[in-house]
Order: structure tokens, then sequence, then C-alpha cells
């Protein structure tokens, strides 16, 4: 066992472990007057009266954390007043950034994505937390090594420098493929099932105007999130590279494991390595010159997007989901999900594992660490944390409950439209931790979590998932400081290559002088020694699992 690492407990099994904890603390949100062991402990110390949070918001969902429902309770019931420096996705890289390199830091980072090697490991600018968890953090202890969630929280030193995220759905994909069968039904399509038949009904939908007016018929649609719509693993153009058999991952501008895929021999394989890499670009450089793909895909960010899809406007596209989402309930109601159409090079969807995804990081001026942990616990009572997420249980918020208990188990009453619940509770921006052996036995999935699940599972079913997943290469993989540093580098320089080279393609067409330049510029970028760094630390990986 490496130096650092918390010293891993008998597990207990989950009903046990629900039983026990459930009398150990208070839900924040009941009646009544009693206090949990983590609200006297933060009170006990009459210390920390206010944190200092920089949060990263989402730019398509419209949430004011200072005068939040949720959060006021949780200030009610903690005595912990919040100073929120609320940053929006496009600003987040620049402005956490600058703080470190100034020096002047928050006390607490959410939601937004920090360099844990670089920030924590190597500038020691941020505070490793494996000392405070077990004392601090009872409910999230409680839950830490179910279903082996720890293994992805481990920096290359050994230690853990973020709370965890993880909602356990069953899900193995991001970006799901969606087509308006309403427009289909009008002008008697089916379903299209190849790459050809998706490009006949495109043609359809601009020609013959299934929404009633030619002038405003998108039919294929893209839009993505931080200010990179191009790629964006959920609503971009990157899920269908998978129609043309390239698992195409983009997730952020410095994510290690961008653009490679592990194939069925354990080999890792960057993008342009699949023979349906050019063909997919010819393909979507096809639909823009025709007008088929709306050419603000390549720039517009997801809400834009939403925009035109609830106007009534788009055909086809890839989302998480179609309900609870930015999509009305009408303009949901147009669409099914479908299946990639396939290609000549057969169909492959990168692949999700459930891990955990940082949410908390403490910076080292924050003076009250294990006050903090206690406010963030708090957040993770069974309870309270539900009710982040889903709405409130009980009567007394601005909304009606949109959440019971039946039977001892939570249950959705009822999702309301649009971003309503936004103005609640911080739903995606919530601290919500729940493994699979904890989640499952006290939750009834609510319709939204159902949707994505079938959808997994006929994804699943059809064997149209890649072999590996890319989820080992973003998150399980642990290099070492010198490592990490040089294919952070990498990924930056290659992430700039093939977003601009990608766009160039769609927008100006692809040839051979081009197309060959381009794989010239891939191995000057530094792409053979990104992929050797990769393959080194999946086969560690590898052989740890084996």
């Amino acid at each position: 066992m490496k130096k650092g690492y918390i010293e891993k407990r008998r597990i207990l099994p989950a009903f046990v472990m629900l039983v026990v904890f459930m009398l150990m603390v208070v839900p924040v949100f009941a009646g009544g007057n009693r206090q949990s062991g983590t609200q006297q402990a933060a009170q006990a110390t009459d210390k920390m009266t206010s944190l200092k949070v920089m949060q990263y918001k989402l730019d398509n969902q419209q949430i004011d954390f200072e005068n939040l429902w949720f959060y006021k309770e949780v200030e009610r019931r903690t005595g912990v007043k919040v100073v929120w420096q609320v940053v929006s996705q496009a600003a987040w890289d620049t402005t956490r950034n600058l703080a470190f390199a100034s020096g002047d830091l928050p006390d607490l980072f959410r939601s937004g994505g920090i360099n844990v090697e670089e920030y924590g490991v190597t500038q020691k600018q941020l505070v490793p937390l494996d000392s405070y968890i077990q004392a601090n953090m009872p409910n999230y202890y409680s839950r830490l090594y179910l279903n082996d969630a720890d293994k992805a929280m481990y920096a290359s030193d050994g230690h853990m420098y973020w709370i965890a995220n993880l909602t356990a759905q069953n899900v193995n994909h991001i970006g799901n493929h969606y087509i308006n069968k309403s427009w289909l039904d009008r002008l008697g399509l089916a379903i299209p099932r190849t790459v050809d038949e998706l490009t006949t009904v495109l043609r359809a939908f601009r020609d013959r105007a299934p929404n009633g007016n030619a002038a405003t018929v998108i039919p294929f649609a893209a839009g993505g999130d931080n200010n990179r719509p191009l790629l964006d693993r959920t609503q971009g153009l990157g899920p269908h590279f998978g129609m043309f058999g390239v698992p195409l991952h983009e997730n952020g501008a410095q994510t290690v494991g961008n653009y490679a895929a592990i194939n069925a021999q354990g080999k890792v394989q960057f993008v342009t390595e699949y023979p349906g890499f050019r063909p997919a670009l010819e393909w979507l450089a096809m639909c823009y010159s025709e007008g088929l793909l709306d050419r603000e895909s390549l720039t517009q960010n997801s809400g834009e997007w939403a925009v035109k899809v609830n106007a009534g406007r788009v055909g086809f596209f890839s989302y998480l989901r179609l309900i609870n989402s930015a999509l009305s309930a009408d303009a949901g109601a147009n669409f099914v999900s479908i299946l990639p159409p396939a290609s000549q090079y057969g169909v492959q969807v990168a692949r999700m594992i459930e891990v955990p995804e940082a949410h908390a990081y403490i910076s080292r001026t924050n003076r009250y660490v294990a006050q903090t942990l206690q406010w963030l616990d708090a957040q993770l009572e069974t309870e309270t944390m539900m009710v982040a997420v889903n709405g409130p249980l009980l009567a007394g918020a601005p909304i009606p409950p949109t959440l019971r208990v039946v039977d001892g188990k939570f249950d959705v009453i009822s999702t309301p439209e649009a971003n309503v619940l936004y103005s609640v509770v911080p739903v995606w921006h919530a601290l919500f931790f729940a493994p699979g052996d904890y989640y499952f036995p006290i939750f009834n999935m609510p319709p939204h979590r159902v949707e994505r699940y079938e959808s997994s599972k006929a994804y699943q079913e059809a064997g149209v998932l890649e072999p590996g997943s890319y989820t080992i290469l973003n998150n399980l993989i642990k290099p070492d400081n010198n490592d990490s540093a040089e294919l952070s580098r990498l990924i930056t320089d290659i992430d700039r290559l093939v977003q601009e080279s990608v766009a160039n393609f769609i927008q100006r067409g692809v040839t051979d002088a081009t197309y060959t330049a381009f794989l010239r510029e891939i191995t000057n970028v530094g792409v053979p020694r990104y992929i050797t760094l990769l393959q080194k630390y999946y086969d560690v990986y590898a052989a740890s699992v084996k």
C-alpha cells in the first residue's frame, strides 16, 4: 500500500450500513431542531462562520447560488455563510489559473476541473485530504470504498486532493443519438439504420419542410459547452464519429486521454489510426456544404442549440437525454432515441465507466480545513443530498414538493419543465456521492434516469460500444509527476491542433494534400510520445486489474 493511502476498512453489507448510517445522522432538511453530529462539530469549533467558494457554473443553466433556497437552508442549519464567486464555464480555466498564479485563492473550489498533479502534487497549492476525511466526513467516509469508488481518487503520490461526485446510474455512454420521429412520420420515412440512409433522411428534411417552413428547417444540429462546442461529447459533433467506427472522446482542453482509445488488443490508439476518421470528416464536410448541418454548430453553445430544438427547427442531434433537460416537454416528445447509423467502418461509441469525478478542492490558504469538510459532509446526509438534486421533499420550499419517500425509498413525484428546478436546488452543481450499493436500495429511479438506462441497455445489446473505455485513460491511470506534466503539455497542443483542423476540414473539405499535412502535424505536435505514455500507464493499470 502506498504511503498516504487511507487504510481500507472492512465494508458492511449495503443494507446494514444504510441502517447504521440513517441512525447516525439527522437530515438537514428534516423537521425539528435536532442537529447532526456534523453540525454539532462545526458549531462547537465556533471559528469558521464564512467560507469563500469559487463555484463553476454551467452556461445553459440559470442558477442564483447566493439566493438559492437549498443553500439558504444549509446555511440556516450549519451556521456557515458562503461568499460565492460564481464563474461561468467560458471563464473557468482563466479565472482558476489566475487565482493560483496570484496566490489569491478561495477556501474551496467547486465543480470545475483542476489539474491535481500540477496544483496539488507539484505546487502544493491544494490540501491532501486523507488525514481529514474519516474524522470530519462520516457520511462521505461511509460510502467511500463501496464499489471500489475510491480507486479513481488517488493522485500519483497516493493522496486524495478532492472530494468526489458520483451518481451511479448504470449508464455506459454520454452522447445519445436522437431523430425527429414526427418529421419522419410526416414524410413517410423510416428510422435510418445506416449513414447512407441518414444522409437521405437529412436531405428530405431540408427539401420537404416537415415543419411547414423550409426557411427554418435545420436537418442536423450540434452545440456544446465550455466555449468548445465542436467536438463536445454530449451534443457536439464528437459522438457522430462513432458512426464511422471512431470512439472519439473530448472532455476539456487539458483532459489527458482525449482523442485516444483502447482497442480490443489492449493497444492505445490515436483517433487518426481508425480507418473511419477521414471518412467521418468527409461526411461532416458534405453535410456542411449541402446545408444539412447547421453552420453555427461549429461555434454555438448548448443554450443556443437548445433554443433551435425547442423552436421545432431541428431533425437530428446527439444529446444526454430528452427528459429533465434543456429541451421542453413538447420539443422532446417529437424525438426518439436511435442506435448510431452504421457506416462500412462499423460503429464504435465511446464507452463510459461510472467512476467518481472531482467536485471540491480545498486550497492551501484555507484556515479551517476540518470545518470546511464538515460543511460539505452536511450536504451528503442522505435526505439533504437527495433534495439537492431532485427538489424539495417537504412543503415550505418556493415550489411544491418534487420528492417523497415510499416504503423506505426516495421517489421523484414530478420533474418540473425547463429549468424550474434550478430556481430552488443546485441539481447538477450539487455535491452528490452515491455508489451503486448505497444508491439503488434507497432510490426509485425517476423517468429521466430510466431513459438513460434504457438507451444504455440498447447500446450494450447492439454491441456498438468500444471494447475499452476512455474513462480508464481519463481517470484510472496514474502517471507520475513528470509524465503527468508532459502529458498535460502534449494534450494542450494536440487539442488545439485537432480542434482547429477538424473545423477547417468541415468548412473547407478534405483533400489528400490537406489530410497528409494534418497527419504530418499530428506527428510533429507529439502524438507518438503522447500515445507511448498513455500505453505505459495503461499497461500498469491492466496488470493491476488482472
